[in-house]
């Protein structure tokens, strides 16, 4: 009697898993690579002219000083503000009824993954510190620990929403970054002051919000605008 022995082979066939969406977004969105060091993010994405922290050598204020309260300057590269474009229209998440009485077309920069980076690199970073030592924040609560925020990216086109009328922020201060320049119009414009600002790409513009810095987007006649 005789037993033959039979081996038979079995293929394993490996597929590697798919990559997540936001691996994805990662590998083609730089802005959103929380695991490169801090200094190389700012090296990439916040403007040299303002790294540097020394306000007072980099910001300007509209009309002369001392008079208009709303300061000027430069805060991200374009490196920052064509990805942050890229991501919101990849993403096309855009409301028009966030907010009930002045709505934008807009897309929270949380829903584009986004809201910590800019939290903890920009906002605490330079504009909580820039704010208060201009406007000279004695206490806690304007420490940038402190500080609680609602950052959102708006479009503005002549076929959808062109401008966004006068009105009151219900913030302590606002400030308004500038992403492109690849329209015509536009810009912010206040009332009281009789100021307009229509800075150029990775530009902001900050300025108190409540009763005194009424403010309004002009209508953008040709192009878009973030």
């Amino acid at each position: 009697m005789s037993f033959e022995k039979t081996l038979t082979a079995v293929g394993l066939q490996y597929t590697p898993p798919s990559p997540s969406p936001q691996r994805m977004l990662k590998d083609r969105f730089s802005v959103l690579n929380s695991e490169c060091s801090q200094a190389d993010w700012h090296r990439k994405f916040v403007s040299p002219a303002i790294r540097h922290k020394e306000y007072d050598l980099c910001i300007d204020e509209l009309a002369p000083r001392g008079h208009s309260n709303i300061f000027t300057g430069q805060l991200l590269t374009k490196d920052f503000c064509s990805q942050a474009i890229g991501l919101a229209e990849e993403a096309a998440a855009w409301t028009n009824d966030r907010h009930e009485n002045y709505p934008t077309t807009d897309v929270l920069i949380s829903d584009l993954g986004l809201n910590a980076l800019y939290e903890n690199n920009v906002l605490s970073e330079y504009i909580y510190p820039l704010a208060k030592q201009l406007w000279r924040l004695v206490g806690k609560e304007w420490d940038p620990q402190n500080r609680v925020s609602e950052t959102f990216l708006v479009k503005y086109s002549p076929d959808t929403q062109a401008h966004l009328s006068l009105h009151h922020d219900s913030s302590d201060y606002t400030c308004v970054v500038a992403l492109n320049d690849e329209f015509e119009g536009g810009g912010t414009y206040f009332d009281r002051q009789q100021l307009l600002s229509n800075g150029g790409v990775g530009s902001f513009t900050l300025h108190p919000g409540n009763i005194t810095h009424r403010h309004g987007a002009r209508a953008v006649t040709a192009g878009v605008r973030y």
